[in-house]
């Protein structure tokens, strides 16, 4: 089978494979009908992620039809239509049963090397999914794979995130960084009942695509995004920033846009980025800091009925589809901010 493959820092190819077979009773096998290319991908692109081989099949963002299955497997079917979770957990211990699913013994990260479990990706025709019960979900045969697809990570992510901040009716937010992930908060936040929403972005594309889900855009290129904050809001600063970047940039924007007493949710990837003040600048400050990995196992189901009743649009945030084999281009694009959300389709 096909599959795209990290080779090293800013490469990756698209490579015949051996396909995945069953290895335990509770495993299926996926035929993959549509991945993604992930933000946090990029984090991996540029070999910034610790223990990921060279030869890795990347890739977290996939769903497609059941190929095979084991004999374990009780709550899917042959050839049923499956979105998968980014991660794999039991759904049976002590941490799954009270929501801490990344800290079950059997969590596993598909795609992302050796540190997160050394699970092969989704990017490829045929994928091996653990746990399968727990790991996939059914799709509405009414939604299409871009409607779909998000609720196994980024629109989990962003949802997750939007809870996470833990907003009081009225009470305002930015969002620095209007990538796809942050145009998915932007589509949740209204759920959480907020007053004045702001997006933080340099990208002018971005800017109006915030504008266009009910932001007021904020351009941090032309100017100190905390000067027109003030502007705007009565002279405040917000009550809970979402950093959806995972730089050190986007994260010195966001402290300096939250109040005292307020709330920073951390979304993007960080590596080694440090701090932008220090703990006991934030301190003083009164500041909550909460990081954020999705709860797919969580949300998944009330997303996709959010979705199938019209009240999210996640497949706004594609930019593009393109075959498998065009992986390698996808990437250095993206990378290069020439393109945004790129869906691949084997």
């Amino acid at each position: 089978m096909r599959a795209v493959r990290w080779t090293g820092p800013d490469a990756v190819d698209v490579a015949e494979v051996e396909p995945p077979s069953l290895q335990e009773p509770d495993d299926a096998i996926l035929r993959v009908s549509t991945s993604a290319i992930c933000g946090s991908d990029l984090h991996l692109y540029h070999g910034k992620l610790p223990k990921v081989r060279p030869g890795t099949v990347i890739g977290h963002e996939f769903m497609g039809t059941i190929e095979a299955m084991g004999p374990a497997v009780r709550m899917h079917r042959p050839g049923e239509r499956c979105v998968a979770a980014m991660y794999t957990a039991c759904g049976r211990c002590p941490r799954c049963l009270a929501g801490q699913h990344q800290r079950c013994p059997r969590y596993a990260m598909f795609g992302c090397g050796e540190l997160f479990g050394d699970l092969a990706g989704g990017q490829a025709e045929l994928v091996r999914v653990p746990l399968a019960d727990m790991t996939l979900t059914p799709v509405p045969a009414e939604l299409a794979d871009a409607d779909a697809l998000f609720v196994g990570d980024i629109l989990a992510t962003a949802y997750t995130a939007c809870l996470e901040a833990a907003l009081q009716p009225g009470e305002s937010v930015a969002v620095v960084g209007v990538g796809p992930v942050g145009q998915l908060v932007l589509e949740c936040l209204p759920l959480f009942g907020p007053g004045a929403v702001y997006a933080v972005d340099v990208l002018p594309e971005r800017l109006r695509r915030a504008a266009a889900l009910g932001a007021i855009p904020l351009d941090a290129a032309g100017g100190d995004p905390l000067a027109r904050l003030r502007e705007l809001n009565a002279g405040r600063r917000v009550d809970a920033v979402l950093e959806v970047v995972g730089s050190a940039s986007a994260l010195e924007t966001a402290w300096r846009l939250v109040d005292t007493g307020g709330r920073v949710v951390l979304v993007g990837l960080l590596v080694d980025e440090p701090f932008p003040q220090s703990a006991g600048q934030t301190w003083l400050r009164n500041l909550s800091v909460r990081s954020v990995l999705g709860r797919p196992y969580a949300h998944r189901g009330p997303l996709l009925r959010l979705i199938a009743q019209g009240r999210l649009h996640p497949a706004g945030i594609v930019s593009e589809r393109v075959p498998l084999d065009a992986a390698p281009d996808a990437y250095r694009r993206l990378a290069a901010r020439q393109t945004s959300k790129v869906l691949l389709q084997p």
